[in-house]
């Protein structure tokens, strides 16, 4: 899986451990893991590369030293060095088989990705002596501190393996220390043909210079023959040179074979354990599903027991197996059966039952402590055997475990064999799997039983519960009736409260129109009188020069050109207010319809501005009302009511701002549902109450100013048109926002 490390490297921590510190410090690790030594010394298992991490610093807190590079160099080297099978890797040997350090480069990617899954590894270039690779985590993946430092050492070590310096490492860049990957380039020296090899070639070659200028010098020979003398000298010394090449390759070879072939042996031996292994749980998985079959073929618990037993002992091997039942009330442990052992059940040399003391016998142990106890050897051992029963039935060893329910233990199954060490931990890991199917077993019996017995008397239960619930349904209708007629006058009551409270606004708003209506009716008479003057004198006069001078300076002294200048303008601020008064009479009657309107398509902002007209008197010179109103289409609605929420949220938003302050009115469509939020620049409403301000009868104001009806009335309201209200405190601009979610279509609260 992603993100787990071979054990190869825990390998090489245990051992070494062991050897600067001592077997303690390899026990801590193994304890650290969770896992046997036998696991984490396998070159086949892994482990989450978080906890090799932590297993590494704890190596490190072990030998005490704190410097992460001394301590992993130290690390390394031991990893290196040569050491028996059982601590060297597969891959120390495949290593060696690569022949020369450039080869073992070459599959670096190899035995790198064979050993971390937490990482991409890569062989970006390799040249003759030199080379770079490139490490990067996985996503989600981080590069652990120690492996970076484990790889450059063990980079540095490769060419060692054949008796070559150590190769030069840089690592350019760091995934541990922050960087995207881990770039590493490595120099090193490769294999040479050595002195064994030039030794004989050397002498070959001085023996035919020699040769061939003492035959020319002398003249013995011409100078082809010297020469061909002198060129089969060199290459004798050549072919000696060759020769004794080779022989040190063919040892070499022979080594890498010896090698090899211990390697094919020791994992052919871990394979037969691993076989063996896998059969001995093939063949408990197959007990073990027989026993679940028969034990879950009856609903019987003493079937349950009786089966258990005779799958220990007449399938499983074992000599002799007792079930101890728990017997609270005396307290004792009492033997059900014990099949096998030559006894039959109530024999008399076979103890019927054990007091509930941890002294007395190992079975009364592992009932009052709950942990299963093996004895492999009666001879040898502090465990509180009864010796009067061991000593009759002849049993050499012993095995006890708990029996649970739910966590609540009812009994004891125990096996003995006739032979010292016959029972070891593997037959725990057994008995433990047997224990725990019998428990589930009996755990359904006794929930099938609970369940018949309280079956037999539930036909009864639920007829006298029928009768009941249909005498409580009846009351609850009647009940229901009243509610609906109590909140029926609850409503017409606060919408009387509330027209109440807008009739003194009403009034103050007609009174202004009506107030400019009669001035402007005074001064239109003055102006109707001053023209009718005029026109009397132009009929009285006639109208010669002179008087027409004259006229014309009487119409300019009664300013008769004013007064029909502005004489259409009043008599347009007259129709003005005289339809803001009819507005004003036609929304309040609006407002005190009766409850019986019928649904219909409504323009959810024309409703708005009816309110706001309403209670123009709460908010101007005072209040600012902001709009930002969307494209809603109508919605079906009872009008009466919708208005009757949206007065008393703005009502309540003009209540709350103390001073000049600001309403904000937002619409919007939302999944199908109109959307109104008012929002005031108040206090706010207090955390402590906010859950409560839908309650009917709850308000904040003081006695006198609220009923506590309002908002609960609009919560309904909405409930009944299928749509809902919430309420919230804003934090950037404080105040109260109210949101309001009606169904553009009908749709009625169930």
């Amino acid at each position: 899986m992603p993100g787990e490390i071979n054990c190869v490297y825990v390998k090489v921590l245990i051992p070494f451990l062991e050897r600067e510190v001592g077997p303690e410090a390899g026990a801590a690790v193994c304890r650290a893991a969770g896992r046997t030594r036998e696991y984490l010394m396998a070159d086949h298992n892994w482990i989450p590369v978080d906890l090799a991490n932590r297993l590494m610093r704890l190596g490190q807190e072990l030998m005490g030293d704190p410097d992460d590079e001394h301590w992993l160099r130290r690390y390394t080297d031991f990893a290196m060095d040569w050491k028996p099978r059982e601590e060297r890797s597969y891959l120390g040997t495949w290593s060696m088989g690569m022949g020369d350090p450039r080869a073992i480069f070459v599959k670096c990617d190899t035995w790198q990705q064979r050993s971390h899954r937490w990482e991409v590894f890569e062989v970006v270039e390799v040249q003759r002596g030199w080379a770079r690779f490139r490490s990067s985590p996985r996503p989600g993946f981080a590069t652990p501190w120690w492996v970076c430092g484990n790889r450059r050492g063990t980079f540095e070590r490769i060419p060692t393996n054949w008796g070559l310096p150590r190769a030069e490492v840089v690592e350019r860049t760091c995934a541990a220390k922050g960087d995207d990957c881990c770039l590493f380039e490595v120099r090193w020296r490769n294999l040479r043909p050595g002195p064994a090899f030039w030794l004989p070639t050397a002498a070959g070659a001085a023996v035919a210079l020699a040769l061939f200028l003492a035959t020319l010098l002398t003249g013995a020979t011409s100078a082809p023959v010297s020469a061909a003398l002198g060129l089969s000298v060199l290459l004798a010394g050549l072919g000696a040179g060759v020769a004794v090449r080779e022989a040190r390759r063919r040892r070499g070879t022979q080594r890498l074979l010896d090698l090899q072939g211990e390697e094919i042996m020791f994992s052919n031996d871990q394979l037969e354990r691993k076989f063996q292994d896998l059969e001995s749980r093939i063949e408990q998985l197959s007990l073990l599903t027989g026993l679940s079959a028969a034990v879950n073929a009856t609903l019987d618990p003493e079937t349950i027991y009786g089966h258990a037993l005779d799958q220990l002992v007449h399938r499983m091997g074992y000599q002799a197996a007792d079930l101890f039942l728990l017997d609270r009330v005396r307290p004792v442990l009492r033997n059900w059966r014990s099949p096998g052992g030559g006894m039959e059940p109530g024999s008399p040399e076979r103890p019927t039952e054990f007091p509930l003391d941890a002294g007395a016998s190992v079975v009364s142990k592992v009932a009052v402590t709950g942990v299963p106890v093996l004895v492999k050897d009666v001879a040898d051992t502090t465990e509180p055997l009864h010796r009067p029963t061991v000593e009759t039935l002849g049993y050499r060893s012993f095995l006890a475990v708990p029996l649970r329910v739910k966590e609540r233990l009812f009994g004891v199954l125990a096996v003995s064999a006739y032979e010292a060490g016959r029972l070891d931990e593997s037959d725990g890991d057994l008995l433990s799997a047997v224990a725990n199917h019998v428990s589930l077993a009996v755990d359904r019996a006794q929930s099938f039983q609970t369940i018949e017995e309280l079956s037999r008397g539930l036909e009864d239960k639920v007829r006298v519960r029928t009768e009941q619930l249909r005498t409580a349904h009846e009351d609850l209708q009647a009940a229901y009736r009243e509610l609906q007629a109590t909140q029926m006058q609850l409503i017409q009551r606060e919408k009387m409260a509330s027209v109440g409270q807008l009739v003194a606004g009403v009034a103050h708003e007609l009174n202004n129109p009506i107030g400019f209506v009669y001035s402007n009716v005074g001064t239109l008479e003055d102006f109707v009188r001053r023209l009718r003057g005029m026109l009397e004198l132009y009929r009285a006069e006639p109208l010669p020069d002179p008087r027409r001078e004259r006229l014309q300076a009487e119409w300019d002294a009664r300013k008769v050109d004013y007064a029909l200048k502005y004489l259409d303008s009043m008599t347009q601020g007259i129709k003005e207010g005289a339809e803001r008064a009819r507005k004003i009479v036609r929304d309040l009657r609006v407002f005190a319809r009766s409850q019986d309107d019928v649904w219909q398509s409504v323009d959810l902002h024309e409703e708005l501005d009816s309110s706001l007209t309403l209670l123009n008197h709460m908010l101007k010179d005072r209040v600012t009302v902001e709009r930002v109103l969307g494209d809603l289409p109508t919605v079906e609605c009872i009008r009466s009511q919708i208005d009757q929420v949206f007065l008393n949220l703005l009502a309540n938003a003009a209540q709350a701002i103390e001073g000049p302050g600001t309403i904000s009115i937002e619409t919007r469509v939302r999944d199908g549902m109109a959307v109104v939020r008012i929002a005031d620049t108040g206090p706010g409403i207090a955390p402590d109450v906010i859950g409560r301000i839908f309650d009917p009868f709850f308000t904040t104001k003081t006695v006198g100013e609220g009923t506590g009806l309002g908002l609960s009335i609009s919560y309904e309201i909405l409930k009944k048109h299928g749509g809902d209200i919430t309420a919230e405190n804003r934090p950037q601009r404080g105040g109260a926002l109210f949101t309001v979610s009606l169904p553009i279509a009908r749709k009625e609260a169930p």
